[in-house]
């Protein structure tokens, strides 16, 4: 599966769905990573046969339409994503909110969603009318170039 990084411009990495390991790739792209530690996309495999959009942590993935995702800032700063499935919590991350680096004051809610994946993730996830899922999936599915 060829995603686009999300932190890194220019750069595309061949995700295996099954291991969640990460190799350098180019090509046409069908969703985002964020790599670190443990890989995390939201992508479309334009070879299911019924439409998808996963969420993969590591190893893990989900149907986007069978999971509920939350972020939230903690009082100390820190950042939690959630994943709940059927059976109650699927995923419980917490991590460091991402240094926006110097004071800037154009600094707003755009540059905040393009500095934390998991920020960005939620939010078209949690749409209350779907749109947000909707758009990404068929978009992922007919895939994009890198810039």
């Amino acid at each position: 599966m060829l995603l686009r990084d999300y932190d890194r411009h220019g750069r595309t990495w061949a995700l295996d769905p099954a291991t969640g390991l990460l190799s350098p790739a180019s090509g046409r792209c069908h969703g985002f990573v964020h790599a670190a530690d443990e890989a995390a996309a939201l992508y479309a495999d334009p070879s299911d046969a019924v439409p998808v959009l996963w969420l993969q942590y590591g190893q893990r993935r989900w149907d986007c339409d069978a999971v509920t995702v939350r972020q939230f800032g903690a009082p100390d700063g820190s950042r939690h994503f959630t994943v709940r499935d059927a059976r109650g919590a699927a995923l419980e991350l917490r991590y460091p909110a991402p240094d926006p680096g110097p004071f800037d004051p154009a600094y707003d809610w755009i540059d905040a969603e393009a500095d934390d994946f998991f920020l960005w993730a939620a939010g078209r996830l949690t749409d209350a009318d779907a749109s947000s899922r909707t758009t990404l999936l068929a978009h992922f599915r007919a895939g994009f170039l890198p810039d």
